[in-house]
């Protein structure tokens, strides 16, 4: 399958979750047990049979070059077409412009290289399998000039973001930023498929303005002149954006319905990761495991319930593990208890503890640390 678009990732501007992406981007952040949080926008997009994908690195991208490499397990490690990482140049480090529109203006010569008529522009944020070939139909179904993807929220929202009004024709006739969004409002889903003319022009002259935002500088601006629809996703998304929404999404792919949406509507969509082989986990006589995503290389001894553990990690004789995450190569001591607590990689939780957080406000553990 070979697709009529290219895409570009915006790793620059992702939300910043202090107590575990403050030295590793937001892309690259552990989700549900074995993949990272750029794998399910990645297969998106490959799936799809986009070939050529742009990568607008930050500063801090070590563990992106480490995760993506080549881009071989996505199908990417290609001649001509395939992964491009696109950093930021000494100037945007040294002196960062707030906004988007820099960044893009930047790289325009990687979309003019591309050379196809549709640009898909979209972060690493969200968890979802969408199909990006059923968005280019509709918009070409609708002769749009620019589609913007949304959800309906189902319920008050404090968290912001930017609500999307369509008539019944789908035609977008305001966008609008948000500091909450409202049950039963269209909320804005990091993604825009758009003429790569038009983006190449708009963005031009955007620069030039002195402008610094594509949604509120560039699109909203010209919802009137611009062919602009909103195309309508209904299964399952949800934004990393904060502590309490990572532990969220963590939390619902326990649940058989979001794992079905996710990994096995389509057997034509896949979600792929970088491929580690470990040996499977090893569950001693006093285990109990329910509920739970246990990764390969594990040694459980306790008792875990509705809690995520990702490889290598090791739980000790009578250690209880309830509603938690616990990321890689870290060791929980005998008889230690944790609810609700979210523990990054090679950490050491002694013999004894007791760490307790909540739904609402999960603790977090710092890598490396020893509790």
């Amino acid at each position: 399958m070979c697709s009529d678009m290219i895409a570009l990732l915006n790793l620059r501007n992702d939300a910043v979750l202090s107590e575990l992406n403050e030295k590793r981007p937001l892309a690259t952040i552990p989700i549900g047990g074995k993949f990272r949080l750029i794998d399910f926008t990645l297969s998106n997009i490959v799936n799809a049979g986009i070939a050529n994908v742009g990568l607008l690195l930050s500063s801090q991208s070590r563990s992106v070059l480490d995760h993506i490499r080549s881009g071989k397990e996505w199908g990417l490690a290609r001649k001509g077409d395939g992964l491009f990482y696109l950093p930021a140049s000494v100037e945007e480090v040294l002196h960062p412009v707030e906004g988007d529109v820099a960044a893009y203006y930047n790289n325009l010569l990687f979309v003019e290289r591309g050379d196809k008529p549709y640009i898909l522009l979209t972060g690493c944020d969200t968890v979802q399998n969408i199909d990006y070939d059923e968005v280019l139909h509709f918009h070409r179904q609708h002769n749009a000039d620019v589609t913007i993807i949304y959800q309906k929220q189902t319920e008050d929202s404090n968290r912001s973001g930017y609500a999307i009004t369509v008539n019944d024709r789908d035609r977008i006739t305001n966008i609008e930023s948000r500091e909450s969004i409202k049950a039963g409002e269209n909320l804005y889903q990091r993604g825009i498929l758009i003429d790569s003319r038009i983006f190449q022009h708009s963005i031009r002259k955007a620069y030039a303005k002195g402008y610094h935002y594509l949604i509120t500088d560039i699109l909203k601006r010209n919802v009137g002149r611009l062919r602009m629809f909103g195309y309508q996703y209904t299964e399952y998304a949800k934004r990393v954006d904060s502590i309490a929404s990572y532990f969220q999404v963590n939390m619902d792919l326990l649940h058989a319905k979001t794992w079905h949406d996710l990994f096995l509507l389509d057997n034509q969509r896949h979600i792929y990761t970088k491929i580690k082989d470990e040996a499977p986990a090893k569950y001693m006589e006093e285990s109990h495991v329910s509920n739970s995503l246990v990764a390969n290389g594990c040694i459980i001894e306790g008792r875990v319930e509705n809690s995520i553990l990702f490889r290598k990690v090791k739980v000790g004789k009578n250690a209880v593990i309830r509603n938690s995450i616990v990321m890689q190569h870290t060791s929980i001591g005998d008889d230690a208890e944790l609810d609700y607590v979210i523990c990054d990689k090679n950490t050491v939780i002694q013999p004894e503890a007791v760490l307790t957080g909540t739904k609402e406000k999960p603790l977090c553990i710092g890598k490396y640390s020893v509790i």
